[in-house]
């Protein structure tokens, strides 16, 4: 196990030189002067030249690469143009507001996702089940902005039951202030984890040993629970982590939506401001997370089905 969890930290090292050789050069190629916007328009232009001299801005852009490369080995994720602040800082200080969101977003998924996915596939092709495919389908076609807006109308414009934008303090108010991001978050993920749920579900409601136990007079949670979503788990826990994965790198629309002071309204401002620095160290920690969710949800695998952990153990 532990020899399979270093192979798989080892190989999160071209994944990131993969990212940030793609985002670098994307950021570099697109039009606007980092410089101008650091010093502004009214700028002289030996002025723009000491700031894109001082900034490295003038060498080649395999050197720059290069040097951030290099850079961000040693740890250092290089410093804002926008407002000359460490990058990992405002990264870790914007990191632990999008991680409430992403576990809020992620909870209402499971509460709305499994027990609908359940529901369908031992009822398959009732109305219930008709139902729930048909709004599945909605969930995943739908778009996270769009609904966001929706349900800021309804519930904060018309009815003005909860705020609609900015992140609460306190319990309560932190409550009132994630429960429409979180919800907007946490339909688009359930619907996806309704379908593969159900579609698991099928593939073993109707094994041998199914029928074995309804023989032996198992009750029907009994069978639900141990029999059938132990044995359906392994898709839907690969499903729930690439979800929760994709969440915690910064739900941009959403975030942006509800001027939620998270990680992905962080990069939306600085891909505005063309904050090459910023950007890259967002996506740079994105990348991170998300290969440490997928190592995570390899490693849940083991105790979820214990052949595959007599795997890791030959590896």
């Amino acid at each position: 196990m532990y020899k399979y969890i270093l192979k798989r930290l080892l190989m999160m090292i071209p994944v990131l030189l993969g990212v940030t050789f793609i985002v670098f050069f994307i950021l570099n190629l697109s039009p606007g002067d980092p410089a101008a916007m650091i010093l502004g328009d009214q700028a002289s232009e030996e002025a723009l030249e000491m700031k894109r001299e001082e900034l490295g801005l003038n060498d080649p852009l395999v050197v720059r690469y290069g040097r951030y490369v290099v850079n961000m080995v040693q740890g250092d994720l290089g410093t804002s143009y926008k407002n000359d602040l460490s990058v990992w800082d405002q990264v870790m200080e914007r990191f632990p507001n999008t991680a409430v969101l992403a576990v809020a977003g992620i909870l209402v998924a499971l509460i709305i996702g499994i027990p609908a996915g359940i529901i369908s596939a031992k009822k398959q092709y009732s109305v219930v089940d008709n139902v729930s495919m048909v709004l599945s389908l909605i969930g995943v076609s739908m778009p996270n902005f769009w609904f966001g807006l929706l349900v800021v109308i309804v519930f904060a414009l018309n009815l003005g039951w909860l705020p609609s934008q900015g992140m609460g303090e306190g319990g309560v108010e932190l409550l009132k202030s994630l429960v429409l991001p979180a919800l907007t978050l946490g339909t688009g993920c359930a619907a996806t984890i309704t379908r593969m749920t159900r579609s698991s579900m099928l593939e073993v409601i109707h094994q041998d040993y199914i029928d074995t136990a309804k023989a032996k007079g198992v009750s029907e949670r009994t069978i639900t629970f141990r029999h059938m979503l132990k044995n359906a788990l392994i898709p839907i826990v690969t499903a729930v982590g690439l979800q929760f994965g994709t969440l915690l790198g910064g739900a941009m629309l959403t975030e942006t939506v509800f001027s939620w002071p998270g990680l992905g309204r962080l990069m939306v401002d600085s891909i505005k401001s063309k904050d090459i620095p910023m950007v890259l160290g967002s996506v740079v920690f994105m990348a991170v997370m998300f290969s440490i969710v997928n190592l995570t949800i390899d490693i849940i695998y083991a105790f979820v089905d214990p052949r595959i952990k007599s795997l890791y153990k030959k590896k």
